[in-house]
């Protein structure tokens, strides 16, 4: 019976990365949105996810955040992606839970290893469980998790950095810290929506099945 489940996860997984090189995947249109409009939207809602979650939680329970964030990044990111209210609940329920293992990870490896692995590590365990739970609805969840890898790398190592350098700057005041470090969260979300968007928006169009057909080769 296990066995069985993870062949056929395996090649649900090996359908996902060829239906990527499907020469038709590149130009598919998804309505009602168009690409850069899908995509600014996308890091749109992201970010005022992430703000709404950062005013919201309270600074004396700081724990409660990852599941505050997860919920509304969750939510937002949910909506857009129009697979009706189950899908909605599920993306919103799957986020939460991978942004919330991905906080207890992540310092972890960021101790032992770098700031870079641990943003890598974070971006697959939610990319991971968003695949998991979607792997059979969305087509191509393979390639949302590898592109989660190299979005929460790219993102968690610069906005690090650029935390750090502001708060070099302004001094190592309490107010500073609380306001840097949120504008730190919702950069290092925006620039993981900004190369998860196009992603998303491909997957979900190769997903309604509307499809533009290439123009022939020249001869």
């Amino acid at each position: 019976m296990v066995s069985s489940l993870a062949q056929r996860y395996v090649n649900a997984i090996s359908m996902n990365f060829s239906a990527l090189n499907r020469s038709l995947f590149w130009a598919a249109n998804y309505p009602p949105h168009r690409a850069w409009t899908f995509c600014f939207l996308w890091v749109g809602l992201t970010v005022l996810g992430c703000g709404l979650a950062m005013i919201s939680v309270p600074a004396e329970q700081p724990r409660i955040t990852p599941y505050v964030l997860g919920a509304a990044v969750g939510l937002l990111q949910g909506l857009m992606l129009r697979l009706g209210a189950s899908g909605t609940v599920r993306w919103t329920l799957a986020t939460m839970l991978g942004v919330v293992l991905s906080s207890l990870v992540r310092p972890y490896i960021a101790f032992h290893s770098s700031l870079i692995m641990s943003g890598a590590v974070g971006g697959m365990i939610v990319g991971g469980i968003q695949g998991i739970v979607f792997y059979a609805q969305i087509p191509g969840m393979a390639w949302w998790v590898l592109v989660q890898v190299i979005s929460g790398a790219v993102s968690w190592g610069l906005g690090w950095f650029i935390l750090g350098s502001v708060s070099r700057a302004i001094g190592h005041t309490a107010t500073g810290l609380i306001l840097t470090s949120s504008v730190a969260i919702a950069m290092m979300w925006g620039i993981s929506a900004t190369m998860t968007g196009m992603v998303m928006y491909r997957l979900l169009a190769l997903r309604h099945d509307r499809r533009t057909p290439l123009p022939p080769p020249e001869s």
